[in-house]
């Protein structure tokens, strides 16, 4: 883990207007700059370790990394994968709680780091970020709830269009996902065999909603992709 010379300024932020920061108060963004810190992640370093006692989220500026918990049986459940301008152990934070799963990078990923007790005095004092810190996780809530309706009642390729949609959004929407995690990995986060994962996605393409390319899935058909993951 290497630190960066500088800190970038919440104020220049591609994401200023889509997150908390929107409404917050010129002081409040201030002390977010003077208190952040801005890490690089390397594919493979953990931001978040199970059983650690959270102390401070992280602000993912560029990147992916990949949320999951360890079964009992030794698997691996990928529960979420963020991209540029999530929250990652924003909820454990918030509770003051010990982070109940782990967050690898899988790809290299620049993150700023903001501590529980910066975050615990800006809400105290700057009311309208207070609310948009209780709707960030509402957010969390709403989509861990979303994940695991999907696992219960959508189908393997109703599951795959979703995820393959959720990608795309989290890579630019450009209509192409560069599969950063193994099929494996992919078949863990929808509840699904490895094998079952490959034949819906020969299934997609047969159908030509996708195109396939080692890594690189193309998007042929949003619409139909869209129709068929039933996202709300």
């Amino acid at each position: 883990m290497s630190e960066l010379p500088l800190n970038p300024d919440c104020f220049l932020c591609d994401y200023k207007n889509h997150n908390v920061l929107h409404c917050a108060a010129h002081e409040t963004i201030e002390r977010i700059n003077a208190g952040k810190d801005f890490t690089i992640f390397p594919r493979g370093k953990h931001l978040v370790t199970a059983g650690v006692k959270a102390e401070g989220f992280f602000f993912i500026k560029s990147g992916l990394v990949r949320s999951y918990v360890q079964l009992a049986s030794g698997k691996e459940q990928t529960l979420r994968l963020s991209g540029p301008g999530d929250w990652v152990g924003f909820r454990d934070c918030i509770s003051d709680s010990i982070s109940h799963h782990n967050v690898v990078a899988v790809e290299d990923t620049h993150a700023c780091y903001i501590t529980g007790a910066l975050i615990d005095a800006l809400v105290k004092d700057d009311s309208n970020f207070q609310k948009e810190v209780f709707r960030q996780m509402a957010k969390e809530w709403r989509e861990m709830e979303e994940h695991v309706v999907s696992l219960g009642t959508k189908q393997v390729h109703e599951k795959l269009a979703e995820i393959l949609i959720v990608l795309d959004n989290a890579q630019g929407r450009k209509n192409h996902v560069e599969l950063k995690v193994t099929r494996d990995v992919l078949a863990t986060f929808i509840g699904t065999k490895t094998e079952t994962l490959v034949r819906a996605l020969s299934d997609l393409k047969a159908r030509e909603f996708i195109s396939v390319d080692k890594n690189r899935i193309d998007i042929l058909n949003r619409d139909a992709l869209y129709s068929l993951s039933k996202i709300a």
